[in-house]
């Protein structure tokens, strides 16, 4: 069995409120566990970001399906590698809304480690606000 972490960006169509986040989280953590994805979602009203991690195949069926969510559009894979092992596996369905700054810490918090894998640095620079996702808004907001 091949592991892997999908990692990809979307703009949201309207803004989730607190209850439609929850809910959200709720319905994929129960979808992710019976297929054994694990992973973490960012939202910052704007923009998801997701690291998806699970057999290959899964991953990729799960992918296609979150695509075709009404939730977001612009939907775009920055990565697909080949993991050892995962880096969220205690979330089949971690959320982070980052409008809510006790959330800040919880990438920060779960990983203390210096040598952080590449889905934790990519999460990192979306919270502060790092990543460079200019051509994405572009793209969806058609400027």
């Amino acid at each position: 069995m091949e592991l892997i972490e999908l990692i990809y960006i979307s703009t949201v169509t309207t803004p989730l409120s607190e209850q439609e986040l929850e809910s959200l989280r709720r319905q994929c953590a129960c979808a992710n566990q019976l297929k054994s994805i694990s992973g973490m979602l960012l939202y910052d009203t704007h923009h998801f970001m997701q690291v998806i991690e699970g057999e290959k195949l899964k991953v990729e069926q799960l992918f296609e399906h979150i695509k075709q969510d009404k939730r977001h559009t612009a939907v775009e894979a920055l990565i697909c590698n080949p993991i050892e092992k995962r880096n969220f596996r205690k979330w089949a369905m971690g959320l982070i809304d980052l409008d809510k700054s006790p959330s800040y810490r919880k990438v920060r918090e779960s990983r203390p480690h210096r040598r952080l894998p590449l889905s934790y640095k990519l999460l990192k620079s979306f919270r502060n606000h790092e990543f460079e996702i200019e051509e994405h808004i572009k793209r969806s907001y058609g400027s």
